[in-house]
Formats: C-alpha cells, structure tokens, sequence
C-alpha cells in the first residue's frame, strides 16, 4: 500500500517556543490513523503545520512522495490535503448544496455526499446556519470529500455532539479511508476512535509516546493512560 501522508522529524514552534517536537508518522492511503493525547498536547497544531495554517520549524510533511513544505495553505489543499478543522466551519450563508459545491472537484459531488449523509438530501436548499450541529459536521465532511482529497484531517470532531451523532459519523470516516483516502483523525473520545483506526499514535508534552497498531492500545487500556502520562512505550522510538 502506498503511503500518503508522512511526516518526518516535524517541530512546530508558536511564540518561538517549541509545541511540537520531532514527531514522524506515516497516515497510509486506505487507513484510518488515530492521533490522540491529552488536552493541549500538540494535536490541532501538528494538523495545522500540516495542511499549512501555521509553518513547521523543523522536519518534512511529504504527500505521496511529493514535500509540501514550500508550498502554501491553498497550494496544499490543491495538492490533495483536506483539513476539517474544529467548530464545524460551515459557510453559513449559503445552503447545503452550495457549501458542496464551492470545492467540487469534477462530477457527482451531491450524490456522492448523500450517498454518505443521506440525511442531508432533505436539507440541500436550507441554509448552513440552520442545520443542527451534527447536521453541520456531516456537511464538513461532505464538503471535505468534494475537494476530492488524498489525505483528510479530521480535528475533534465530536466537538459539542452527542454521543449518538458521533456514533453515526465514525462508520463513514471508516468507508472514506475505505475509499482510499488517507484520514489522520484527533479525536477526544479515544475509545471511539480507536475502534476504528488502523494505527494510533499518542501525543503528549509535545512528542509522541506510543506509535503502533491500534489494537495494541484498544486491547490494553493502561498503555493508553500512560501514554496520556507522557510514559513511553514500547513501539516509540525511546520507549522500553
């Protein structure tokens, strides 16, 4: 399987204080890949260095073995990265079907949503700003896979959902890495996510304490909570 998504030794400093530190990982085409970690970890800015919100100080970001590090945000996303990112940014003035359609990239896009969400089919002439919030994350992702991405960035988002809805949304970021799409989900809920992920990768202090199959991490909860604790673990580079 070709692999998508690969960062290499990447640091993120804001304020000129390092966030980020030398982390590298591998999202591959076809899989769900799992960045968790405890609040204020590093998480939303390692996605941000990564689709070009925010610059990397150090390290790679490479797209199916081309380097995005010179290029900027719109060229990154022109490239194949899909970033959804917190808050369900939604246009809010426009309705459904035209928040889909603002980055279509070829034909079918609306089918291809609904396919997805059929919930929305009802909903394509309303206006964004009246969706219900799990509504409106379904409009993200639906917005998201118009742009006909390689790689998908998905930033908590159970953000503000209830546990039903969240339910409902991690089958199909399932059936998109499916599709062969690469998906880097962070997510809060860890148990959630790792039902579904590949591989997982644990976050903490800035540096990545656990890197491995995500099975090894859903089949022994303790390794988790320690990984949260910033203990390395075997499968990290330092780890026992």
């Amino acid at each position: 399987m070709t692999s998508s998504l690969v960062l290499d030794d990447v640091t993120v400093a804001r304020g000129g204080a390092p966030i980020v530190r030398g982390v590298s990982l591998t999202a591959p085409a076809g899989e769900v890949t799992a960045l968790l970690g405890p609040n204020g970890a590093g998480k939303t800015t390692l996605l941000e260095s990564v689709s070009g919100v925010i610059p990397i100080t150090g390290g790679t970001v490479s797209l199916n073995g081309g380097r995005l590090n010179a290029l900027d945000r719109v060229a990154r996303a022109r490239a194949g990265i899909a970033h959804v990112e917190q808050g369900r940014t939604v246009f809010p003035d426009l309705t459904v079907a035209e928040n889909i359609l603002v980055v279509r990239r070829g034909p079918g896009v609306i089918d291809k949503a609904l396919e997805l969400f059929p919930e929305l089919h009802k909903r394509l002439d309303v206006a964004a700003s009246l969706l219900s919030g799990g509504e409106q994350q379904m409009l993200v992702l639906a917005r998201a896979l118009a742009a006909r991405p390689s790689a998908l960035l998905i930033d908590e988002m159970s953000l503000g959902l209830a546990p039903v809805i969240v339910q409902r949304l991690l089958p199909v970021v399932r059936d998109l890495a499916a599709s062969g799409v690469a998906v880097l989900l962070v997510e809060q809920f860890a148990t959630l996510a790792l039902k579904i992920a590949d591989t997982a990768h644990v976050l903490s202090g800035g540096t990545l304490t656990y890197s491995g199959p995500a099975a090894g991490l859903r089949s022994a909860p303790e390794r988790l909570h320690a990984a949260y604790l910033g203990e390395p673990l075997p499968g990290v580079a330092g780890g026992s």
